[in-house]
């Protein structure tokens, strides 16, 4: 097996998560890790025993000895710091959502096909067994003809930086870009749109609200930039809808579960994925397993199922051990790159988060018009939001693209 070398970007909050996975990986070593905050960066690099520690990502992305690189920073950063990674030949491997508008995620794809290199995007909610068997209900028509489905995230008060202990940057327009829609959003609006096939986009009505109440001590000087709930339903080829529902932050205990529904059949799924996987985050995992549950028809009897995810991970295991690869972003994105697994045989990652960022895109310019948009108005209005120039500690860095 060959050994990949991986350089991080990025040393916050989620970059634990991800350098949790690749030190569980045989045959990967994290070898690199930068970050601006130098102070950061040096506890992150003890704490992970990574040696080589950069200021200037330039020079991390110099060597010639280093296989691929994950970026783990901000929204509006993913598409500037991407596409360097990528101009330098470098696979990359970048955290979610693809970007802050559909505009810079257009760009970040058009980079991979460019330079010619390998590109995923962290999307944790696709690999686990939930969302392979609510698939394999769908592709086999269980379900019937399917209809509507909706997409929906919760947090009593779960906003990053304020609520619980994160950078302000989570609320900073300019660097987050928004706040639920795309943040927790990607996740859910990405295994909805996997698992139905990807269908076509018509179009999207949304609103978006930033109406909870904030406590300007927890505000630390900062202004609140982004919404704390965004709602919405969209409409694709052959009538079926998806209706949006995603907050940080809400008066209310629960509000429902994300569910599809057919002529013969439904599922309603619980505890989606949305906090990295099993590798990265067990304790979660273990206590939040996602799970199915299957409402139809049998012999003419009204019946309910529990599909049992849980019990049925460990013999999928053992059956077929390469199911790691699908069962984890990071492993996957490994096989990927060692070529076990090509582009037709991995999930396509980007694919399915450009269909998910034109709906969520969908939200945003639905709530500053006032009107549903159409796909080709997505398409057509959409502008970047990506930072053009950063200045640290370190230098200015100026991003062209």
């Amino acid at each position: 097996m060959k050994e990949l070398r991986i350089g991080i970007i990025g040393t916050g909050a989620i970059s634990n998560l991800h350098a949790e996975v690749w030190k569980k990986l045989p045959g990967v070593e994290l070898v690199a890790g930068c970050d601006i905050d130098k102070d950061k960066l040096e506890k992150w690099g003890a704490l992970y025993g990574v040696k080589d520690l950069y200021t200037d990502f330039r020079q991390l992305l110099a060597r010639d000895d280093i296989d691929a690189i994950d970026v783990a920073v901000h929204n509006n950063l993913h598409t500037p710091i991407a596409v360097e990674v990528m101009k330098a030949g470098k696979p990359c491997y970048s955290e979610k959502p693809m970007a802050a508008s559909y505009a810079d995620a257009r760009t970040l794809n058009r980079a991979a096909q460019t330079y010619g290199v390998k590109l995923a995007i962290q999307t944790s909610s696709l690999f686990n067994n939930q969302t392979r068997i609510a698939k394999q209900f769908v592709e086999k028509g269980k379900l019937g003809t399917i209809y509507h489905a909706r997409s929906l995230a919760h947090r009593r008060t779960g906003r990053p930086g304020m609520d619980f202990p994160l950078t302000t940057d989570f609320f900073s327009s300019e660097i987050a870009g928004h706040g639920p829609v795309f943040d927790i959003g990607t996740y859910f609006v990405s295994q909805m749109l996997y698992i139905l096939g990807l269908p076509k986009l018509e179009s999207v009505y949304g609103v978006m609200h930033t109406g909870f109440f904030q406590d300007p001590r927890l505000l630390r000087g900062k202004k609140y930039e982004v919404e704390d709930l965004g709602v919405g339903i969209a409409r694709f080829e052959n009538g079926l809808s998806l209706d949006f529902y995603q907050d940080w932050a809400l008066h209310m205990d629960e509000i429902g579960n994300n569910i599809i529904a057919g002529s013969l059949g439904g599922l309603k799924l619980i505890n989606v994925d949305a906090y990295g996987g099993r590798l990265a985050n067990a304790e979660v995992y273990h206590r939040q397993h996602p799970e199915l549950e299957f409402f139809g028809f049998e012999d003419g009897l009204a019946v309910d199922k529990k599909l049992n995810c849980a019990m049925n991970e460990f013999p999928e295991q053992q059956i077929n051990p390469d199911i790691m690869w699908f069962d984890n972003n990071q492993a996957q994105w490994a096989a990927y790159l060692r070529g076990d697994l090509t582009d037709e045989t991995r999930i396509n990652t980007p694919l399915i988060n450009m269909n998910t960022m034109l709906v969520l895109e969908g939200i945003v310019l639905s709530n500053k018009l006032g009107r549903s948009v159409t796909a080709e108005e997505i398409d057509a209005l959409t502008v970047s939001t990506a930072v053009r120039k950063q200045v640290t500690p370190w230098g200015t860095f100026e991003y062209g693209f």
